[in-house]
């Protein structure tokens, strides 16, 4: 696929590489020199310009890319100006845009530009679930209610079966898999860890020591969950 990155400082970076280590094509647009020289021999091409430039936005090829990612952060102007711009001349090209505030995000809105993600936020609460909820390991907010969050087995659960802990019915909480972490020693002695997802799971299965549980359900109902198995 081909996607086009405006702004590459760490967000944008970080996309931007992903989706190439992913064998995608991946054009860098940045304002500065230092962020292009960083990526031109990485990216499958960068560009440097100025994304409020209706000129210059004009010479992107933009029906060409299956999304464009709007990456600016620190000015809120030249962001907004980016995406109305994209919007008038890539009408039919999904669009992504950063915001950084709730304001931020209502503009993009009522531009039409739904796909929008505020990484500082989404990872502020990721963290404090972390903190708050013994045994959390990652977590992903779908909503304000409701995520899809890994942690590590409760003691309590070891033995049991999917269907004795009842987490359905007790706690409204779905399994989704099993992570099973084992420790093994490589071909010069070196202890590693290997990670194996187990797919679907039945009832019948049996919880070990060091699993992670990836399950979905609202925060609340995790957490309670959680406070009481531990």
């Amino acid at each position: 696929m081909k996607f086009i990155i405006v702004g590459l400082g760490n967000f944008g970076s970080s996309i931007a590489m992903t989706l190439i280590e992913g064998g995608h094509d991946v054009i860098g647009v940045d304002n500065r020199e230092a962020h292009i020289n960083l990526h031109k021999d990485t990216l499958s091409h960068t560009l440097k310009m100025d994304s409020t430039n209706e000129q210059a936005i004009k010479e992107l090829p933009l029906t060409d890319a299956d999304a464009i990612v709007i990456c600016i952060g620190e000015n809120t102007g030249a962001s907004i100006t980016t995406a109305a711009l994209l919007k008038k001349y890539a009408p039919k090209t999904r669009i992504f845009a950063r915001t950084t505030s709730d304001i931020h995000k209502t503009i993009f809105e009522s531009m039409g530009i739904n796909d929008v993600v505020n990484p500082e936020a989404e990872f502020a609460q990721q963290f404090a679930t972390r903190l708050t909820i013994a045994g959390n390991v990652k977590s992903m907010l779908l909503d304000d209610k409701y995520e899809i969050a890994e942690f590590e087995v409760p003691k309590s659960f070891v033995g049991k079966s999917v269907e004795d802990t009842k987490m359905l019915e007790d706690w409204k909480i779905s399994l989704v898999t099993i992570i099973s972490k084992s420790k093994r020693k490589n071909l010069i002695g070196r202890e590693v860890r290997d990670v194996k997802v187990q797919g679907l799971v039945s009832g019948q299965t049996v919880f070990k020591d060091n699993d992670i549980l990836v399950m979905f359900g609202q925060y609340t109902d995790i957490q309670k969950m959680m406070q009481e198995v531990q």
